[in-house]
Parts: C-alpha cells; structure tokens; sequence
C-alpha cells in the first residue's frame, strides 16, 4: 500500500514538474514572438530597394519597437490570458490581432446556398446554385487589410516621404493609391485597404502572421491565418441574406436613388451612399469603413473599394446536388483555355463605371449596363493571375480558420512560353 502512494505521489510531482514546463515554454515562446528591434530594415537606395517580396522571404525578420512619432505607429493590444484561451477555444465573439491591431470577428459555422438564382439580374452564368455546408467556426477581419498593418510586417522603416510619387518604383510593394494619393501634403493613406501585391505575396504575409501567432501560443489547435476560401467569403459576406447584396435592399430603388447623379455623355461613378455597406469612393479606393454599417456578423466593406483574394482556383462551381462540406478548388476545368490558374475575388471594388450616356439618356435607361451592380453582389465572381503584382484593384481580409493544404499554382503563361 506505502508503494502504490508513494508511485502516486511521484507521479503528480512529475506532472507538476511538466505542467510548470510546459508553462515556461509557451512564457518563453511568447517573449520570443514578441522580440521586437530599433535597428532599421533593409536598403532604401533608390533602384536597390529592399522590397516587399525581400522581407516575406526574410526569416530573419523582427517586429519593430516604433516611437510614436512614427509614421505607422499604433498601439499594440495586449490580450489577456482570458481573452487569450477564449479564442483559442473559439468561443470569443470578436479577437483583435495583436500584432497588426486587426479586429476579428467570429463566423459562426452553418449551411447556405451558394451562388445566384436564375431570375437574379445582373447574374453571370458562373454563379450555379449549389448547397454549401461551412463545418466549423473561424474569425474574419472585420476591415479588408490596411497599407499601415502591411507595411509594419514588411517595409517598416521606408522612406515613403523619398519614395511617393515619380521618384520611387512601386515593385517595393507600395499600394498604387498609397503612392499617387494626397500629393500635395505627402500624406499617408495608412487606414486605406492595402493593393497592388499578388496573391502570392499575400499567402506570405498571412503565413507570416500565423509563425509569430504560433510562437505566442496564440493559435486555436489546428487553425491558420490564411485568406478565405471562396465558400467562406460568400457565406461571411451573406450573412444569412439571400438577395444581392448583404442587405435586403430594393435594388430597383438603389438603381434609382444612385442614378440622379448622373450626368450626360459622361463616364459616371455612383457614390451608393444611401447602402451603408457599400464602399464606393468613386475613382479611388477610400478608408477602411468603420463609420460605414456592417454587414450581421459585424464585417464592413465587403461589397466594394477593393476586391478580395480567396484561396480558390477559378473553374466553374460543381453541379451535383451533394450538400458541399468546406468546399475548396485548385483545379481547373477539364480542357480549360481561359483563366488558366487565375485565382477567385471577390465583393466588387471601386473602379466599376456606368455606362457613357447619350444626349437625354438617363443612367436607369442603360440600367442592364451597370457593371458595378453586377460585380458588387454577393454572388459575383471575378479572378486575376495569381502571380500578378501590379493589382491596384485587389487587397485581402484575412481569416482565422483550419489549416489547409495549399498547392502553389503553375505559372501557365511562362510554361506556354517554353513551349514555343
């Protein structure tokens, strides 16, 4: 009997000893995530800039410690273990990114109907209906990704004053409406939606994000940062709504309302002011839209100012009648000549223009011509090379979700090349 106790005994000592382990590792683990430095990153001479593709491939990368006088200053959140372990059991109805201060939401799991019905205007024939089963929850970015939470995990220190307008290249990553944007005083556009980078470099700067999250011991078991797939963007953007929009707005009083503006043989841009959940800054991506409503999971902008990568290869949607759980495509359609690797976004953006008006034609009458109604929708579906840089029209939301296994598509223009 003393020897079973005392083997007991033992045994909880020697749980203790690696539960107190276990804790110094993950304490260890979080001060290493956190290790920030002063000293500078890379080489700003003009023509030998270190760019943006530079550092996603830098493993040596730090956080920097900025002062707040610095042009991308902002305050870090610190978590507490509780918010901490709420999250990671993803019972936590919102999670902010400490890193980059990005709001997250949680998106409940669920069932919807993907794609459009045949009688909605404006559809393409690429939006077949089918049923979508989302299996677990996961959080999204309640704000499409800004150029401030951007460059502070990649060009943190550039000399943007040097670099903005004609006197510096774009291929360093800079957005296009960062660059060309308030010229005349040289400010910032930091709370603008982060463009102009591929959707490679935007998997990298999510696989980024998720090594520092993971060193903190800050990622749910068997969860990722990574950007949505084309299933998990629709039903985030829905939200239980089935009409155009995540709204269930009169589109016939939107097409109204928004057509009064318009004017005569000219190429015009409806503001949509009167749908909270629409940003659209007529010929310019606008700021993130924390005064604009956001759609019933607490998500803002996802019909307009910039579109939005997914994880997704372009072909068309399957059409068995097989309820699809988590669904994802890499694969293009059999014989498929087009859009050949190019990847899914989606929520329309701001450079979506009505069509030139005739000497007393109103916008309505040329209603079947408005090309933003028809890729602001909730179905609609648009792609770009995946390996395209200079994508003014297309940032990223980031999600919180379960890993998956991601190929990286085949450059088909340069494999065609080859060949000739």
């Amino acid at each position: 009997m003393y020897s079973f106790i005392n083997t007991r005994q033992h045994n909880v000592r020697c749980i203790q000893v690696i539960s107190l382990l276990v804790m110094l590792i993950a304490a260890v683990n979080t001060l290493m995530a956190q290790e920030m430095t002063t000293a500078r990153y890379g080489n700003q001479k003009l023509g030998e800039e270190t760019t943006v593709k530079q550092s996603l491939d830098d493993p040596n990368f730090k956080l920097r410690r900025l002062d707040k006088d610095h042009y991308l200053h902002f305050e870090q959140p610190e978590p507490s273990a509780k918010e901490v372990a709420e999250m990671k059991t993803l019972k936590a109805k919102s999670w902010t990114l400490p890193i980059i201060a990005m709001e997250m939401k949680l998106i409940p799991p669920g069932e919807f109907v993907m794609g459009s019905p045949e009688n909605e205007r404006y559809r393409r024939k690429n939006e077949v209906q089918h049923k979508v089963k989302i299996s677990k929850p996961f959080y999204m970015g309640a704000f499409e990704v800004t150029q401030r939470q951007f460059y502070y995990l990649t060009i943190p220190d550039y000399d943007f004053f040097a670099w903005k307008r004609a006197d510096g290249p774009l291929h360093v990553g800079g957005a296009y409406c960062h660059k060309w944007g308030a010229a005349e005083h040289l400010g910032f556009l930091l709370d603008h939606p982060m463009e102009t980078f591929s959707w490679v470099t935007a998997m990298k700067y999510c696989k980024r994000l998720t090594e520092f999250e993971r060193k903190a011991g800050r990622l749910p078991e068997g969860y990722e940062y990574r950007l949505p797939t084309e299933a998990e963007w629709e039903y985030a953007c829905r939200a239980g709504t089935q009409s155009y929009f995540n709204t269930d707005v009169d589109l016939a009083t939107v097409i109204k309302n928004n057509s009064k503006t318009q004017r005569a043989n000219t190429i015009s841009t409806p503001a949509l002011a009167d749908l909270g959940t629409f940003a659209f800054n007529g010929h310019r991506v606008g700021p993130i839209g924390k005064e604009r409503t956001p759609n019933a999971f607490g998500l803002h902008d996802m019909h307009g100012n910039v579109y939005e990568y997914t994880l997704d290869t372009y072909a068309p949607y399957k059409t068995d009648k097989k309820v699809q759980v988590d669904p994802v495509n890499f694969e293009n359609e059999a014989n498929q000549e087009v859009f050949v690797n190019e990847k899914v976004i989606r929520g329309g953006c701001h450079l979506l223009r009505l069509p030139r008006l005739k000497k007393g034609e109103k916008a309505e009458d040329r209603a079947d011509e408005h090309e933003h109604y028809m890729n602001l929708r909730s179905a609609a579906r648009s792609s770009t090379p995946f390996n395209f840089d200079f994508n003014t029209i297309t940032g990223m939301r980031i999600v919180l979700a379960p890993k998956i296994a991601v190929p990286m598509p085949e450059d088909h223009q340069a494999k065609t090349a080859k060949k000739k």
